[in-house]
């Protein structure tokens, strides 16, 4: 493979990520403003517990099922295509069917077993939280329908390199949710987050169905399981949905430890973990999201060389991104819960907390996006194994960390948010540990080189905008919107120009790439 087809992959990976990166930008405004509008209505409740103890149930097995689908799904669906466009499309139809069949079965047996799922699942809630948690719950397990058939169809769309209108089409969910709590709060209560999220799904299915027809996918019927491609692909699937599941339950465990600890503690936990959830959605997984893609098709084409290439300069262009994020989230941590949330029924009180748990969080940015990008190697190359023992290892790891973490951390909810992070350190190390086992050259000298450097301009950046922060805090009081808002802009915009400038002076390759992509998509 010559450098110019390297370089015009990692151009490409570039150019699919940064569109990915715009769209989640916008979305994820969208859905801050949604995040401030709940905290003003809801704070940190019994209501606010029972709404992410029931929607936890419906994410766990989207999760599970839509992770194991785009998993598989996409590289076959990948290498079908290279050989015959009809039979591929015949592959999808018949994976497509079962998934379905199985989301609706799920959805049933939620609905049916939803007072002892909470009962058992969320045993430490009081007796009035259980009886929210339960009724919502049922709202929200028919989210779960329409949410297989999006995740599908965007399964469909990426494999065929089309990222954009999937993207574009999530941000239906929060105006719906935007819209219900500004016009039927009143009405309804807690529960307009239930429907607001049903009906977004919805409208976000109906828009994708004719765009998913006219990229070149005809549904049909078939149930065929005999088929020698679906069989293979069932052979691979099952370690990866366990690995899947257990990935899942890690979110789902944290979400059953906190509700054994004082009342709004899950709430807490929600409110930091959407805020973590801002960048790593927006840059994270839209990395990982093109560059599986890419993988994949580098996999089939037996492209080893080239995806070793790309893979080197994700993890640094991945670090270069999110070390400086780290360093500003901890040094803004408070301001920023009290600028976004703390209004209404979200007191000072829920701040400090929540704060608390924010910066415990932030530490996942230095590992979980590098860890999800190695994962996405595994997948392409199909080594299901790997990724079951280690989400296995993980899932034990961060059980044991939890109640080590909450017994010695204050508040214990903090604890909790610590112990992700740790974890997510943890199996990124083995991530890399077996790759280079399985794979031996790739480009470590090259990533760590890039890494250390990226960690000296982030310590310059994080040391400078600490003391113009400090001096902020001496001459403003942050009793005002205002006042918030300018003394996070000052240290942020500090921290911006000495990172950058550390960059250049260090010499980091990633900034001048940075540069010419946005020198190229303004000039175009």
């Amino acid at each position: 493979m010559t450098d110019q087809s390297q370089s015009s992959t990692n151009v490409k990976i570039a150019e699919a990520a940064s569109f990915l990166i715009i769209a989640g930008i916008i979305g994820n405004i969208l859905s801050l403003v949604k995040e401030m509008i709940v905290a003003e209505k809801f704070g940190i409740t019994r209501g606010m517990d029972a709404f992410y103890a029931a929607i936890s149930i419906p994410t766990l097995i989207n999760g599970v099922l839509l992770s194991s689908f785009g998993a598989i799904f996409i590289p076959f669906f990948v290498k079908w295509r290279l050989k015959d466009k009809d039979e591929a499309n015949h592959i999808a139809a018949i994976v497509i069917n079962y998934f379905l069949l199985f989301f609706i079965f799920m959805a049933l047996v939620i609905f049916a077993l939803a007072p002892w799922i909470i009962k058992y699942g969320f045993h430490g809630f009081e007796l009035g939280t259980s009886v929210l948690a339960v009724k919502m719950l049922r709202l929200a397990c028919l989210t779960l329908i329409f949410s297989g058939l999006i995740g599908i169809m965007t399964g469909i769309l990426n494999a065929q390199q089309h990222f954009a209108w999937p993207a574009i089409s999530q941000m239906f969910i929060t105006l719906c949710t935007i819209f219900f709590i500004l016009f039927f709060t009143q009405q309804w209560g807690v529960y307009v987050l239930i429907w607001g999220l049903l009906i977004g799904l919805i409208i976000q299915t109906i828009f994708l169905m004719p765009i998913t027809g006219r990229r070149g996918y005809s549904y049909r019927f078939d149930l065929n399981w005999k088929h020698p491609a679906v069989k293979e692909m069932l052979l691979l699937l099952s370690p990866y949905f366990f690995a899947i599941v257990m990935g899942e339950l890690n979110t789902v465990t944290d979400k059953v430890m906190a509700s054994y600890l004082s009342p709004g503690s899950l709430a807490a936990l929600g409110y930091a973990s959407k805020l973590i959830n801002v960048p790593l959605i927006i840059i994270s997984s839209s990395m990982a999201t093109a560059v599986f893609s890419f993988f994949s098709f580098q996999v089939a084409s037996n492209n080893i060389t080239e995806m070793k290439d790309s893979l080197a300069k994700s993890i640094r262009m991945s670090c270069f991104i999110f070390t400086p994020i780290t360093v500003m989230t901890i040094l803004l941590a408070r301001p920023l819960m009290q600028l976004l949330f703390q209004r209404g029924s979200f007191t000072a009180e829920a701040t400090d907390l929540t704060a608390k748990i924010l910066i415990c969080y932030s530490f996942q940015f230095l590992f979980y996006p590098v860890g999800v990008i190695l994962g996405r190697v595994f997948l392409a190359l199909q080594d299901m194994v790997t990724l079951l023992t280690i989400t296995v290892l993980g899932v034990i790891m961060n059980i044991t960390l939890n109640m080590v973490f909450m017994k010695f951390i204050t508040p214990p909810v903090a604890g909790i948010a610590l112990s992700t992070s740790v974890v997510y350190l943890i199996t990124m190390s083995l991530f890399f540990v077996r790759l280079r086992k399985k794979m031996v050259h790739l480009h470590s000298q090259y990533i760590l080189a890039g890494i250390g450097k990226i960690i000296m301009a982030s310590l310059v950046a994080g040391m400078g905008s600490y003391v113009v922060s400090r001096f902020i805090n001496q001459c403003l009081v942050p009793s005002s919107i205002i006042n918030q808002l300018t003394r996070i802009g000052i240290v942020a915009m500090v921290a911006c120009v000495l990172f950058v400038g550390s960059a250049v002076t260090l010499k980091i390759e990633e900034t001048g790439s940075i540069w010419k992509l946005v020198k190229n998509k303004l000039l175009n």
